[in-house]
């Protein structure tokens, strides 16, 4: 199975609630770097 990226979009919000958010985010993708290759942002 060949790696997917992941894309994660934050608009508005308290900046400790989105580094939290990113943080689980980019947590999750590192446990699992044989189904997830890069992890892109937006916002």
């Amino acid at each position: 199975m060949a790696k997917r990226n992941a894309f994660y979009a934050q608009s508005g919000g308290v900046t400790s609630v989105i580094n939290a958010s990113a943080c689980g985010v980019i947590e999750t993708a590192r446990a699992h770097p044989k189904h997830i290759g890069k992890v892109f942002a937006g916002n």
